[in-house]
């Protein structure tokens, strides 16, 4: 046992002899009488001023004596963090009291230092326990949380060494203490390789695969390869078991790991693995199944008889079972599996149901919503009261409301109800902000420098002024003023229009564009309305009017048939539009599609008479090493006898041929300027790897065409290779490609090009 120093044994026995009950005089003979004085004693040193211990006391002199505010007193001051101990007492003084404050302050903090420590500054780590300010009281739980705060900071760059330990000192001026923290770095280590030992079945090279810990290259570690994590190993460890579990190794473990240092910063990790022996399924029974038959369960299973034994089998049948006794208003439905020995290396499986009762949902009650309406919350939420209670859905609501954007976390509980036979369903949530304010700027090799600001609420309500929170609506007005363009825009969509999943949405806009071409400007100005539909979980069924005015502002040295299109149109069209889209993430998409098919009619009035098809689709594939292969189409063909130039189809630039410029690629007049066609198709094929996080790299291949002539898809085609790089920033991803042109027209040249797009909110 560890022996305190003199000086802590004669403080200690001072504060508990001077905190010892004393009878000076009642606190209820004092009571009523006028408090004459308050007088500070300190046990121990003295580390803060009486001035501050009466700051934080009602007890006045020149009151009278109240025993509650005594104890109110007390609590205060153990409250504000500045005494160890407390006690008040009082004296006769003449016809009053005096009140006596017996004290043991808390020694404040002078200073927070830093031995040992090489691997990042003083600053850096100051910032790890900026809680621990200078002057206020030390607190030993705020200077361990700083303690495992600048642990964490260590191991997770790499440090897994490193040991962090503390001591608290007397400074020099009296009443404070200083905090040093003491730090043993140990040495940076780096994972260079995975051993494992006593693996027969599978590889060591199958066996790292399951590894999120990966091993050094030849290459420099970058990012977060090859730098050690303690918890991800531990994790790695565990699905390695899994792995082996799931492949019929009932009795499969890792018996030991150890760490082998190679040199000051390289580690190899050696794994020792018990295989045993592997099992086979004997038989799968299901019992306790009485509101269904055993028949009608088992073709949900996968678990079959004769088959290699399988974990990953074994809890994918339980949570079958349990959806579908959920999915049927039996809420309260519990499977166990248990595994019993066939002899040999032969299993039975068992799946033991207890039913329960079946319910109907009772009522939805929601709390937390302080803006967000009650209806929009009931409209994400799946099934009505009186249906079968359905656990599936349930869990799918809970999932639509976290989609939804409005709430920072989402409890969904089924509870008891008060109806025989019903279960409840308690909604509770925490709203977070739901607008935003953007302000940026971007680049592109399309419209050059453009600056833009955003505002965005995708919680919107027209009708609460002047809030304008709450009904679930989405509200977004956005300017873009650049070298090459201005443009104003303001959109509002009603996700639920008349109580369906029908969304209404409305727009206007404004826009000059100047980089269309060096021989004429064009402004759009006008508006749309549209509905969309869902039709399935990833399709919508989409129907749009637009109505705008177009300017097109020809230059004086444009070609005779540019010249031709200078003036005013006023178009009026209708389109409908199909898209169905399984795309997992939308900015870094690694596995699914997207599919889009529409058809827009423009002659409703107006100058402007066409009709419009077209389509497009693309494909992810999630290759190893996180590559991603993407193959994309897309067709257009405009129908009309004088098509304007503003409906016509280009191609070119950094969205479609990236060898050339942008809308480069088709017919010509004889300036050699693009003036469009009414076929165009194009395809690109890009292939991309990880180079480290946030960093990604490109090689692609396009060819595409554009034809004068309507449904003409022999034109002249052209095509590009090249190499690119994908920077993934908070305002969105850049893309910085150089691509050849391989086939291409006469008026484009063979030379190669730079195309760059940073893709900012709009």
């Amino acid at each position: 046992m560890k022996m305190l120093a003199p000086w802590k044994i004669a403080t200690l026995l001072t504060a508990l002899v001077a905190l010892l009950p004393t009878t000076p005089v009642s606190a209820q003979g004092a009571a009523g009488k006028t408090v004459t004085g308050i007088e500070v004693e300190y046990v121990g040193q003295q580390s803060v001023a009486p001035d501050r211990i009466l700051s934080n006391m009602a007890t006045k002199v020149g009151q009278p004596f109240s025993q509650a505010l005594v104890e109110d007193d007390i609590k205060n001051l153990y409250a504000s963090g500045m005494v160890e101990n407390i006690r008040i007492l009082t004296e006769p003084a003449g016809a009053g009291v005096k009140v006596v404050v017996v004290v043991q302050t808390r020694s404040s903090l002078g200073k927070v230092s830093f031995e040992g420590n090489t691997a990042f500054s003083e600053s850096k780590l100051r910032n790890k326990v900026e809680d621990l300010e200078p002057g206020t009281a030390l607190d030993e739980g705020q200077v361990q949380l700083g303690q495992r705060a600048i642990q964490e900071l260590y191991e997770n760059s790499g440090f897994s060494e490193t040991t962090v330990s503390y001591e608290i000192r007397a400074a020099r001026q009296q009443g404070y203490s200083e905090v040093v923290y003491k730090i043993k770095e140990g040495s940076k280590s780096i994972l260079r390789e995975v051993e494992f030992v006593g693996n027969t079945a599978f590889s060591s090279k199958e066996l790292r695969k399951q590894m999120k810990s990966k091993q050094v290259s030849l290459l420099p570690p970058i990012g977060g390869r090859g730098r050690i994590d303690e918890d991800q190993i531990d994790d790695d460890l565990g699905t390695i078991e899994r792995f082996y579990k799931d492949r019929g190794y009932l009795n499969a473990r890792i018996v030991d790991t150890r760490r082998v240092r190679i040199d000051d910063k390289k580690v190899d990790l050696v794994v020792t693995l018990e295989e045993g022996e592997v099992y086979s399924v004997h038989g799968v029974r299901i019992s306790g199944a009485r509101a269904f038959n055993v028949a009608d369960l088992t073709p949900y299973l996968k678990t079959r008889t004769s088959q290699v034994f399988s974990a990953a089998n074994v809890e994918a049948d339980l949570q079958v079972l349990r959806d579908y006794y959920g999915s049927r208003g039996y809420a309260d439905a519990s499977v166990i599996p248990v595994l019993d020995s066939a002899g040999g290396t032969q299993v039975d499986v068992a799946y033991e149901i207890s039913e329960g009762p079946k319910y109907l949902l009772g009522k939805i009650e929601i709390e937390g919503n302080e803006k967000t309406k009650d209806k929009v919350i009931r409209n994400e939420f799946p099934g009505q009261p009186g249906e079968i209670f359905n656990t599936p859905k349930v869990m799918a609501g809970k999932k639509r409301l976290e989609n939804i954007g409005y709430f920072s976390t989402v409890d969904v509980m089924p509870t008891e109800s008060d109806q025989e036979g019903y279960k409840d369903v308690n909604i509770n949530v925490v709203e977070k902000p739901t607008g935003s304010l953007n302000f940026g700027a971007g680049f592109s090799s399309i419209d050059s420098f453009v600056g833009f600001a955003e505002v965005t609420q995708t919680n919107f309500d027209i009708g609460n002024w002047p809030g304008f929170t709450g009904a679930g609506q989405r509200f977004r007005a956005a300017v873009r003023v650049g070298t090459e363009r201005r443009d104003l825009m303001m959109n509002i969509t009603e996700p639920w229009f008349l109580d369906r999943p029908l969304a209404l949405g409305g727009e206007l806009f404004y826009r000059d564009m100047f980089f269309l071409s060096d021989y004429f400007d064009q402004s759009n100005v006008g508006g749309a309305v549209n509905l969309r539909r869902p039709m399935g979980e990833h399709s919508n069924l989409g129907l749009e009017y637009k109505a705008q005015n177009v300017t097109i502002d020809v230059a004086d040295n444009a070609s005779d048939e540019l010249k031709t299109e200078d003036g005013e149109y006023f178009q009026s069209s209708i389109g409908l539009n199909y898209a169905h889209d399984t795309r997992d993430d939308l900015f870094l998409t690694r596995k699914g599609h997207r599919l889009n098919g529409g058809i827009s009619y423009s002659g409703l009035g107006g100058d402007v008479e066409d009709f419009h098809i077209e389509g497009d689709a693309v494909q992810f594939f999630h290759l190893p090493f996180d590559s991603i292969l993407s193959i994309e189409g897309h067709a257009h063909v405009v129908y009309g006898d004088d098509v304007p130039i503003f409906e016509r189809e280009f191609l070119g630039g950094a969205n479609n041929l990236r060898g050339f410029d942008f809308r480069d690629v088709g017919p010509k007049d004889s300036n050699g300027e693009s003036v469009g066609g009414q076929t165009s198709a194009w395809a690109s094929v890009e292939y991309t790897i990880p180079i480290m996080p946030q960093l990604r790299g490109a090689v692609f291949y396009d060819a595409g065409m554009v034809a004068a002539g309507e449904g003409d898809f022999n034109g002249d085609w052209n095509s590009d290779a090249g190499v690119g790089l994908r920077v993934f920033l908070p305002v969105g991803p850049l893309r910085l490609d150089y691509a050849i042109p391989l086939a291409a027209d006469e008026f484009n040249d063979s030379s190669g090009r730079f195309q760059f797009n940073i893709g900012y909110r709009f």
